[in-house]
Parts: structure tokens; C-alpha cells; sequence
């Protein structure tokens, strides 16, 4: 079964998840957006396919989220950015052109 879980803020990526689900396959949405999902129900009737949401904010959510992708190897897509650059990053997500999370760094 393959799963997916959105976090991100656009729903025509969401959208384009569903049918790269596995038979059985669940989409568990926590990203925010006002737009609607495009989905058809052949898409989810043809491999038993299920999409949730889930508001998330306490910390029991962010723990069961954080086991969550433990069990099914889910990862971020990121894209770092070194401590000194931060308002380069903060302009991209501002600017709608981070592709990815904009994760800043500090030394090692």
C-alpha cells in the first residue's frame, strides 16, 4: 500500500498525488488551502484509494504525525538555506518561489 501525506499549501499538488496512491492507499492532508481538490471518484474507487484531513496543532497531533512518517518513510522535501541568508528564504516563500520547506541552517 502506498500512502502520501500532503503538507503542502496548494491544491492542485495535492491533487496530483492521488493517483500515484497504491491499491489501499491513503492521503492524509494537513497543508491548508482554500481551493478545492480536483478529484474524481474513479480515481479513489479504482484502488480503493482514501483521502483524509487532519486540522493538526496540539502536541499529541504533531507526535502521532512524527510516528507516522517513522513507520511509512515518509520525508520532507527541503531546501536549506545557511543561517545568514535567512531573509533570501523568507523572500522566496513570500514570493511563492520556494519549491520546497525553506529550512535554514546553521554550521556544523
Amino acid at each position: 500500500m502506498l500512502s502520501g501525506l500532503a503538507t503542502v499549501t496548494d491544491a492542485d499538488a495535492m491533487s496530483a498525488t492521488i493517483d500515484g496512491l497504491g491499491r489501499r492507499g491513503e492521503l492524509v492532508i494537513v497543508g491548508v488551502s482554500p481551493d478545492r481538490l480536483a478529484v474524481s471518484p474513479l480515481q479513489l474507487l479504482n484502488g480503493d484509494r482514501r483521502i483524509y484531513a487532519h486540522s493538526s496543532g496540539a502536541a499529541v497531533d504533531t507526535q502521532d504525525t512524527l510516528r507516522f512518517a517513522a513507520q511509512t518513510g515518509v520525508r520532507a522535501w527541503i531546501e536549506e538555506l545557511p543561517l545568514e541568508q535567512t531573509g533570501a528564504a523568507v523572500a522566496k516563500m513570500t514570493n511563492g518561489r520556494a519549491r520546497f520547506r525553506m529550512v535554514v541552517t546553521t554550521g556544523r
